[in-house]
Formats: C-alpha cells, sequence, structure tokens
C-alpha cells in the first residue's frame, strides 16, 4: 500500500506520497539518508489556495489506486489539524488517519524526556527517522525551520535514547524580531542571507548593515550548532544532521562536518509506517 506522510509545521505543511514500487535513486543532498518518496511537496499555512491545491495534487497521484495509509505529525494545533482533516477527507473519504503522539519509546529508540509526552512531536519523529537509518550512532539532529532545534540522540546498549536539547529561535525570526525592534535597521529574509554573510561570520565582521545584520544571525545559530557538536565530540563520535527549510543559509555558517536531509520527519513518518 502507498503512503501518504504529511509534517503539519509551525508555518508550512510538508507531505511525501510514497507508492509501493522500488525506492527513488538516492538524492545527492541526502548522503547516507535517503529521500525514500517519489513526489513531494510543501504548502504554506497562510495560503489556503495552497493548501487547497494539495486535493488535486493527490487526487492525480492516487490515480485508480486504493488510498493510502496516511501518517500525520502536526505541532501546529488543533483547528489546523481540523483543516488538514476536512482536506484528506475531500481527498479520499472517510479513511483512517494515524495521528503520531510523542511516545516514551519507539522501537530501539527510548525517548529520555523528564516528560516524554511534553516532547514535540516534531522533534520525536525526526529523531526517530534519524536513528532508523544511523543506528548505533550519537547524532546530532538540527532542524532549522520556524525554530531551530538541537536534539541528541546517543547509543545505548541494544538501542539509543533520545537525551533531549537546545531550542532558540529560527533564523527568519531572528531576522524579523531585530528588524521589527529597531529604527532603522532593515528587514532581512532568510533568503538574504547569502555567501556574504556566511564570509562575515567565517571573518569574525561584516562591513556593510546587510552582512552584518545576517551574519549576527547566522553566527548565532552556527554558535549554537558547533558548541553543542563540539561538547559531543568531546565524549566520542558524533554525526550532526541538519534539515529543515532554512537548513542551507544555516550549513554555510558552519566550520564543522554536517549531512543535509530534506525532511527528517517526513523520514520519522516513512519509519513508523513500515511494518514491524
Amino acid at each position: 500500500m502507498s503512503a501518504l506522510l504529511i509534517d503539519i509545521g509551525n508555518t508550512r505543511l510538508k507531505w511525501a506520497w510514497c507508492d509501493d514500487g522500488p525506492p527513488p535513486p538516492s538524492r545527492a543532498d541526502a548522503a547516507t539518508l535517503p529521500t525514500p518518496w517519489r513526489h513531494a511537496g510543501a504548502a504554506a499555512h497562510a495560503a489556503p489556495a495552497e493548501r487547497a491545491a494539495l486535493v488535486g495534487t493527490w487526487r492525480h497521484l492516487l490515480g485508480t489506486g486504493r488510498a493510502p495509509a496516511i501518517w500525520i505529525a502536526n505541532v501546529a494545533g488543533a483547528a489546523l489539524a481540523g483543516e488538514v482533516g476536512a482536506l484528506l477527507v475531500e481527498t479520499f473519504g472517510h479513511v483512517p488517519l494515524q495521528w503520531v503522539r510523542t511516545a516514551s519509546a519507539h522501537g530501539t529508540l527510548a525517548n529520555g524526556y523528564r516528560e516524554p509526552a511534553q516532547l514535540g512531536v516534531d522533534r520525536w519523529v525526526g529523531s526517530i527517522g534519524a536513528h532508523r537509518w544511523l543506528p548505533g550512532e550519537t547524532l546530532l539532529v538540527v532542524t532549522a525551520g520556524t525554530a531551530t532545534t538541537l536534539d541528541i540522540v546517543t547509543a545505548t546498549p541494544g538501542g539509543a535514547r533520545f537525551e533531549g536539547g537546545l531550542i532558540l529561535p529560527g533564523l527568519a525570526l531572528m531576522l524579523g524580531t531585530l528588524a521589527r525592534n529597531t529604527a532603522q535597521l532593515p528587514e532581512l529574509g532568510v533568503l538574504d542571507t547569502g555567501a556574504g554573510a556566511a564570509r562575515a561570520v567565517r571573518a569574525l565582521g561584516a562591513d556593510n548593515t546587510h552582512d552584518a545584520i545576517a551574519a549576527g544571525c547566522l553566527a548565532a545559530q552556527a554558535g549554537a550548532i558547533e558548541r553543542s557538536w563540539r561538547v559531543l565530540a568531546e565524549r566520542g563520535p558524533v554525526r550532526c544532521l541538519l534539515s529543515g527549510g532554512a537548513r542551507h543559509a544555516v550549513a554555510g555558517a558552519l566550520a564543522m562536518p554536517y549531512e543535509m536531509h530534506d525532511n527528517l520527519v517526513l523520514l520519522g513518518l516513512h519509519a513508523m509506517a513500515q511494518p514491524a
């Protein structure tokens, strides 16, 4: 059976459609992590027309086949969940929906949060996806989205443990907050943080206001990631996995090894959707 995987984030809905056939070839930017779907996309919450268009896209992918298994991770609240549920009913009729919840364990991965249910489902599912393909390794899982999250998965005898991590404002939030709360600084978007800003991070200085703003916000992101990676590396080998919509901008400022993936939450949903 095919599967529709849905990651409802803070600002966008991301989705992937997995067919029954052989997996697609690995993408060049996926490194050792696969992208086991041929079709994927996203729709902004603030653009209802984009979400409405998903009905036609999903019906086209369905063709004359059976409705897919549908797995969903949602951090955007009940109202948006209801809207997405209505879209799915419009597309497929009343079919079972797997709304994933954070648990105390999944397979060989234990949840080490003090109150496991309080861990965001996106962080939990992303860690499941990373651990599924890199078992036995210590991982620093970085998602550069609306918020930037840094999560630690450590290997244990016979499995792994989600140890917790850090949450900081995402790159776009940092840029926007700086512009809104200062009198004369311009507002920049993530796409405005280019190579000049990345060079300024490494050189510890920018010679113009545009790059100074971008470099300052990038340096804050990179500093948190690099410090966490160094602390973990003192204990032994560690792998940094970088995902999220701002991953390319953040990657340009990093002075450490990392591997990128389109969406670790979707990869985790894919792992959960597989038969045990």
